[in-house]
């Protein structure tokens, strides 16, 4: 009964996962500058789907965190 009870709790994990996160999705706001002055410009630039705005990448060698911040 318990090894029943774990391979339903292994099946059902993933959708739950799945149904919590599905609407969030890995979102971060774009910044107007970049956020310090150890920060460095990847040369990346993209159009983000949602907003149509321009975004260049700036990256920060120390932490390895990324930033987005609006095209000029």
């Amino acid at each position: 009964m318990i090894a029943f009870a774990l391979w339903c709790g292994a099946i059902a994990l993933p959708f739950l996962i799945w149904f919590l996160f599905r609407k969030g999705g890995y979102k971060r706001k774009a910044l107007d500058t970049p956020p310090g002055p150890e920060w460095q410009p990847t040369g990346e630039r993209f159009v983000d789907p949602t907003s149509g705005e321009t975004l260049d990448v700036w990256y920060h060698p120390s932490s390895g965190e990324r930033a987005y911040v609006r095209s000029r």
